[in-house]
């Protein structure tokens, strides 16, 4: 990968992989959820730890092997052997003491720890998880025999104690960060062909198509066509979208391991319904980490896992299909949520992005340096390395993503460049003029020309120059639901939180929290922002007046940038006899990914 989100990128690896400090004080800040295992023991009936390493694990361990750095794979080794030192001789390995506490069924301690669920399982698949990503990388077969040893210990466990997955860490939940670990239980079984897992696989699998109809039920309830938060009462308790999509993820892995059809096509629907009812500004799905309806909101609220794993499951649904409309739907999350999660130094992240003021920046469980998204980040820029060029089972190369790059695959060489999607023209040269190739054309443009240029000479690569119609366009919101955008209800899922999620926090554009609708404005993929790292004043970044549903058309004329963001353009909002909506604007992820204090808004992406 290279171009300006691979500058983001490098800067992330340099903080967060490859570094000393990295290594050494992440990572050990990490490790130490294992080497004292008081996760249950901090007030909170358990808490969440224990996934830092193991989500560390599963970005390095991908990174190592995309570097191809024999430094970062001995790192990967050895930190998987100082975190095989603390396991258990029964195999367990984890930030619990209580290693059978994976479920409260007591009312009085229901009512004690309130929301706060067991996270005990959840913090295991991770470590098991990021373990077999480090065997893959390294093949050090040890470290494939810890996550057995873990795997079994686990299932043999739930067996004595007459528990299902389904039953275990969160009521509220109905199960679903237990079983998230469907993908790693899948993925061990591939690596290992031990039937004792594909067997426990299936065995979860039947709680996910119960008569008695209890959430989420994803087999019966995927086929109807009625929005996801409509399945059962209070979607804000049970419809958590990071777990929700982590589990639909894992019906595709169970997919590729059996080919039953019915776990790919529940994948499918439950997407589409997702795309449907819950999109939002950023290119990914829920509104505060909840399936309730996202176009409902007034404002826009996301936390940078649910982008994460929106990407992530969109990027499988294509491998496993190769239908490019989910691409789509990785490339507008990509370059707007996702780059929005870094900030720009590399070294952390925003916990939630907002569509006005500032993104909210959050450090957990008492821990300086790892936190649940940002731990996260590098999965997803391996994601895009490995989707940017495809081979069908035809022999035929896709071109799927743009953004200035290098590939090998096969033994044929694309370099890709034209710094994509700020500009519009993108010239891709393939080393094998014999080579077939398309070129995927993104749902968002209304035309995409190909002009294959001659070869210079023998043994010169084809050079293929693609130019895009990038569709500047005013995207009007016209969903929301007043009942729930008042002030006192507008952040009604996070009064538990209020030194992280207050009204002040993300104002509205007249001084309180946005109870209108707005526009936002697009440039190809590309969510623009009015920001003040673009030149904007404060008054264009609050400005009042709106363009919404009044069928105003954009037109973007191209600023020499000032370096501190990517794309730069002049906006102008007309209608014929209408007031003209003139604004300094640039791509919503360079226009907002750094740390802002309380004392004045940053950004807007409403007009």
């Amino acid at each position: 990968l290279q171009g300006h989100p691979a500058g983001k990128m490098d800067a992330l690896f340099r903080a967060r992989v490859t570094s000393k400090f990295a290594q050494e004080v992440v990572f050990g800040e990490a490790r130490r959820a294992f080497e004292e295992r008081d996760d249950d023991v901090l007030g909170h009936g358990g808490v969440w730890r224990g996934e830092f390493w193991g989500k560390l694990m599963l970005g390095v361990a991908r990174v190592a092997d995309y570097l191809d750095d024999p430094a970062v794979k001995a790192f990967v080794a050895a930190e998987c052997r100082r975190l095989m030192a603390l396991q258990d001789p029964d195999g367990y390995l984890g930030s619990y003491r209580d290693k059978e506490l994976v479920s409260i069924k007591d009312p009085e301690t229901k009512k004690v720890y309130g929301w706060h669920p067991v996270w005990n399982i959840w913090n295991r698949k991770y470590c098991m998880w990021g373990m077999l990503m480090a065997y893959r990388a390294t093949g050090d077969r040890a470290i494939l025999a810890s996550v057995e040893r873990q795997m079994n210990q686990l299932i043999d466990m739930l067996h004595r104690l007459g528990l299902r997955l389904h039953d275990t860490g969160m009521p509220e939940i109905n199960g679903l960060p237990s079983m998230s670990i469907l993908k790693p239980l899948v993925l061990l079984y591939e690596e290992t062909g031990n039937r004792k897992y594909l067997d426990f696989a299936t065995e979860m699998l039947a709680d996910w198509d119960r008569d008695d109809g209890q959430c989420p039920n994803f087999f019966r309830n995927a086929p109807k066509d009625q929005p996801l938060r409509t399945w059962y009462p209070k979607p804000e308790n049970w419809a958590k979208s990071y777990e929700f999509m982590s589990c639909v993820d894992g019906l595709l892995e169970y997919y590729r391991a059996t080919g039953e059809r019915r776990c790919l096509e529940t994948a499918r629907l439950v997407r589409d319904n997702l795309a449907k009812t819950d999109a939002n500004p950023f290119g990914a799905v829920g509104y505060g980490d909840k399936l309730i309806g996202a176009p409902l909101y007034c404002n826009a609220l996301n936390e940078v896992c649910d982008v994460i794993h929106w990407i992530r499951l969109n990027v499988d649904l294509f491998l496993v299909t190769g239908d490019k409309q989910y691409l789509d739907s990785v490339e507008t999350a990509y370059f707007n949520g996702f780059l929005a999660g870094i900030w720009r130094d590399g070294a952390f992240g925003p916990f939630f992005l907002r569509g006005h003021g500032r993104h909210s920046e959050q450090r957990q469980c008492g821990y300086a340096y790892n936190q649940c998204c940002v731990n996260n980040l590098p999965r997803t820029f391996m994601d895009i390395a490995q989707t940017a060029v495809t081979r069908d089972r035809a022999g035929v190369f896709h071109v799927n993503l743009y953004q200035d790059a290098t590939v090998t695959l096969d033994g044929v060489d694309f370099a890709i460049s034209g710094n994509y999607p700020v500009e519009g023209v993108v010239v891709v040269k393939v080393s094998d003029p014999a080579a077939k190739v398309a070129f995927r054309q993104p749902g968002w443009c209304p035309k995409m020309d190909v002009e294959k240029v001659a070869a210079a000479g023998t043994g010169a690569p084809q050079t293929y120059v693609l130019s895009f119609d990038m569709n500047a366009r005013v995207v009007d919101r016209l969903e929301t639901v007043p009942e729930l955008n008042r002030p006192d209800r507008a952040i009604w899922a996070f009064h538990r939180y209020p030194d992280h999620w207050s009204p002040h926090l993300n104002r509205d554009l007249t001084g309180g929290y946005r109870t209108t609708p707005a526009a936002v404005v697009m440039w190809g993929p590309l969510l623009l922002a009015k920001s003040r790292l673009a030149g904007a004043t404060r008054a264009e970044v609050d400005e009042a007046f709106t363009v919404n549903g009044k069928g105003y058309r954009a037109k973007l004329t191209p600023r020499t940038s000032n370096g501190l963001v990517w794309g730069c353009w002049e906006l102008e909002l007309t209608k014929p006899g209408a007031r003209t909506v003139r604004a300094k604007v640039c791509d919503f992820a360079s226009g907002t990914d750094i740390p802002c204090s309380e004392d004045g808004d940053l950004f807007s992406i409403w007009f």
